[in-house]
């Protein structure tokens, strides 16, 4: 009010009477779980995966074997 020279401001409101603040909140947490649980079904695998890519137990003898030879084929060369 300038012919009074005074200023005269609104009454200052208590902004945690309103439901304001617990729906910011509420939308924050909401997000972090959504992201939480998105990451873990993004790691999640069939029980039986890892069956289908293992080898059997006769592919595993077979490449020890191989294993060996090449070992000892190499150690022959080193001899010489």
């Amino acid at each position: 009010d300038h012919t009074n020279q005074w200023m005269s401001t609104s009454e200052a409101s208590d902004i945690y009477s309103t439901l304001e603040p617990q729906q910011a909140f509420h939308s924050r947490i909401m997000f972090c779980l959504n992201l939480h649980n998105e990451a873990v079904k993004a790691m999640r695998y069939s029980p039986n995966e890892h069956k289908d890519s293992a080898e059997t137990e006769e592919a595993r003898k077979e490449r020890l074997q191989q294993e060996q030879e090449l070992a000892s084929a190499l150690q022959e060369e080193d001899e010489f």
